[in-house]
């Protein structure tokens, strides 16, 4: 997902702060999914912590000239207005206009979107669709956590499975792997606990070994072979390897 903000009002990107009216943000009439509005649009503390989460696209009404990319730092509501406080990257290569207008159905942007003044959010994953232009991201953003999604909705290029016993060596193993491939979705169980608490996760995460990930990083030892739990995740994986 991510924050696409767009104003028609001349230089609004080239400072560090801009506030719309509160009915352009985050609504269904401007462009935005209602299951996302109805979780986001009422700017709730957890509301403002996942908005911030995501990264944005800061573009000037009649996309006339390129969109700039980056993530907000703070959103304050008022009785009528929204106010954020926002952080630019300055990216080279970077997009064109015309290939933004080109990109621009491909980022959930229709209609008449381009032409008003708003804030909307979409369920895109923007950093995979400007990969083919081949932008490339700053530290600050491979450092940067983005939307945490279900990860049954994720096609992972790497998933990790191991015993507990293991972790310290596992997060090693994970952070040099990070580095070397800082835009590709890893699943690692810590990054979704929130997704974990739950009953039948062997299930849960067979389906994701199996069905949702393209190469799978066993970590096999006398604790993952003895441990009753790892077994479970074990009969789901050797399914996938033999």
């Amino acid at each position: 997902m991510y924050n696409l903000l767009v104003s028609g009002e001349e230089n609004a990107w080239e400072g560090k702060m801009y506030s719309l009216t509160k009915e352009r943000c985050v609504k269904v009439a401007e462009y935005t999914p209602i299951a996302i509005s109805e979780r986001l649009g009422k700017f709730t503390l957890d509301a403002k912590k996942e908005l911030m989460s995501y990264p944005c696209i800061f573009a000037y009404e009649g996309f006339h000239e390129a969109p700039k990319l980056g993530w907000l730092t703070s959103i304050r509501e008022k009785s009528n207005t929204i106010t954020i406080e926002f952080r630019i990257e300055e990216l080279s290569p970077w997009v064109t206009v015309d290939q933004f207008r080109e990109l621009a159905p491909i980022l959930d942007i229709v209609g008449f979107e381009s032409f008003r003044t708003h804030w909307a959010v979409k369920d895109v994953e923007l950093i995979e669709e400007l990969k083919p232009y081949g932008v490339i991201l700053p530290k600050a953003f491979a450092g940067k956590k983005f939307n945490v999604r279900n990860p049954e909705k994720i096609d992972f290029d790497v998933a990790f499975s191991f015993p507990g016993e293991s972790r310290p060596y596992v997060e090693e193993v994970l952070k040099k792997l990070k580095e070397l491939l800082p835009y590709s979705p890893i699943f690692y169980d810590k990054d979704y606990q929130a997704f974990l608490a739950r009953p039948q996760l062997d299930i849960y995460l067979g389906n994701i070994y199996k069905n949702k990930s393209k190469l799978l990083a066993v970590f096999l030892s006398k604790d993952y072979q003895n441990k009753s739990w790892c077994g479970l995740e074990w009969r789901v994986i050797r399914e996938v390897i033999f």
